[in-house]
């Protein structure tokens, strides 16, 4: 083979590689651009593998306005500074993890007996919550059964969405923003 052929042949296959390569990128980034609660296959998996959330961990968001949700559904407590316990309330379901979301989470986990009961919201805490989980039903509604009260979520290309405060327009529950 001459050199010139060879060297046609090199950038050729170094091209082609190169395109190749960005075809496997794209896909993972596209898949990427979504960072927030899954709701892709059957509705019972759908929080077995999400991210932890807590004052360190995602604390503005709409993945905690979900939490914040089941807290509400569930007639979680909260005690505040004085040792008073408080009712969870839907007006509570701001996207920010503070310290009644951390106490009304830590009751909850006590409640359920899980083992990880520190008010941070670990896999355990999604899991049990998961079981709970019924749907989808038409235009992709899920509904959370707690203790207290029903809440729903509407779960749409994979993607879960929320409402602030129970009210206005639902939201994707992502990891990083809340609004």
């Amino acid at each position: 083979m001459s050199m010139r052929k060879r060297a046609v042949a090199t950038v050729t296959a170094a091209l082609l590689g190169a395109g190749t390569l960005g075809l496997a990128v794209a896909p993972a980034a596209d898949a990427d651009s979504y960072h927030g609660i899954d709701g892709n296959g059957v509705v019972s998996d759908d929080w077995q593998d999400e991210e932890d959330l807590s004052v360190d961990d995602h604390t503005n968001s709409n993945a905690t306005a979900l939490w914040q949700s089941v807290l509400y559904a569930d007639g979680a407590k909260w005690q505040d500074e004085d040792g008073d316990w408080h009712n969870y309330s839907r007006n509570q379901i701001d996207g920010a993890f503070g310290a009644r979301t951390e106490s009304a989470t830590q009751w909850w986990q006590e409640r359920y007996g899980l083992t990880e009961n520190d008010g941070v919201v670990t896999d355990q805490s999604w899991e049990f919550a998961q079981q709970w989980l019924h749907g989808p039903f038409s235009g992709g509604q899920v509904r959370y059964h707690g203790d207290k009260r029903d809440v729903d979520f509407k779960r749409i290309s994979g993607k879960y969405r929320v409402k602030l405060k129970g009210t206005g327009p639902w939201r994707n529950a992502y990891y990083d923003q809340v609004g």
